[in-house]
């Protein structure tokens, strides 16, 4: 048995000199908490921007003597707020006490002077960009009401919001670039399917019947005059003309790329998904109420949401 083992463990080197083992004892937590602490801070900045966007007094609020310096920029991203002097707060504690103030830090903030080109610009251009490049965004608004959520996504017709600009930019650099065949339907967002020549044939039959519903309903319109989609005008030739020629531009891209658009509408309120794309039957209003899922993946969709090409 011995012989044995002296056999087995003879190719093993023999050990030359000490072995340092200070670096093994090392508490490395810190450094562990350290990058766990980079890679959220760079997933943040990939994946998660927020812009604030401070909105002007109205006339009626100027009127009224409300607080002017409530809110003060300080520099492209910060922004600090005090409370009102008149607020309950203050009221009921010492006045000679020193007014509390808080900062907050975003990815850029507006100030009230920003137009709507000017917000589009620094925020959602880069987004439409990765969008026409294969990409997928959500964008959306978040405020107490009256906070110009509406004014900022779809603006008036002469100053249109985001939504009606990243229109206009999308179908102004796809022109020329549509993709003829009807034999591709995207799948969930993050993958597409090939049509067989039957889905293809009903695919344009649901096309043409949504396009014919809303004709329909527009025909309480006066001639001429063109309906409003989406705070988006729309034209009886369908061009987008509520941005104007000086703020409208297409993106540049290769020769060889081919765009086909493909539309899904769905309204979420009081936790009910519904599919406004869907043809509803004559005299009948109410929709089928839809339900978030997900697939193998993870990847969250909405079961059963039509889309039109």
């Amino acid at each position: 048995m011995a012989e044995m083992m002296e056999s087995c463990f003879s190719g093993i080197p023999k050990r030359v000199g000490p072995v340092e083992v200070e670096d093994i004892k090392r508490n490395l937590l810190g450094d562990l908490d350290a990058l766990v602490a980079q890679s959220q801070t760079q997933n943040l900045q990939e994946n998660l921007q927020v812009y604030l966007r401070v909105r002007p007094f109205t006339t009626a609020e100027s009127n009224s003597g409300e607080s002017q310096d409530c809110v003060t920029m300080e520099g492209s991203n910060t922004v600090v707020l005090k409370a009102p002097r008149i607020s309950q707060p203050n009221r009921q504690g010492d006045k000679s006490l020193p007014q509390t103030a808080q900062r907050f830090t975003f990815t850029q903030v507006f100030g009230p002077e920003a137009s709507q080109k000017t917000v589009f610009e620094g925020s959602v251009r880069g987004l439409v960009q990765d969008v026409l490049q294969g990409g997928n965004c959500l964008v959306f608004t978040y405020g107490v009401t009256n906070a110009g959520k509406t004014f900022t996504f779809l603006g008036p017709d002469q100053n249109s919001g985001l939504l009606p600009r990243s229109l206009s930019v999308i179908f102004n650099s796809m022109e020329g670039r549509l993709y003829g065949r009807n034999d591709l339907k995207p799948q969930r967002c993050r993958d597409f399917s090939r049509l067989t020549p039957d889905q293809q044939a009903a695919e344009i039959s649901s096309k043409r019947n949504l396009l014919r519903l809303l004709k329909e309903n527009d025909k309480s319109l006066t001639a001429g005059k063109s309906a409003s989609f989406e705070g988006s005008s729309i034209s009886s030739d369908g061009s987008m003309n509520s941005v104007s020629e000086t703020d409208s531009f297409c993106l540049d891209f290769p020769s060889n790329v081919r765009f086909s658009v493909w539309v899904s509408f769905c309204e979420i309120y009081n936790e009910n998904i519904h599919d406004l794309l869907e043809q509803v039957p004559s005299g009948q209003h109410k929709r089928t109420v839809l339900r978030l899922s997900q697939d193998v993946k993870g990847n969250s969709f909405i079961k059963g949401m039509s889309d039109s090409g």
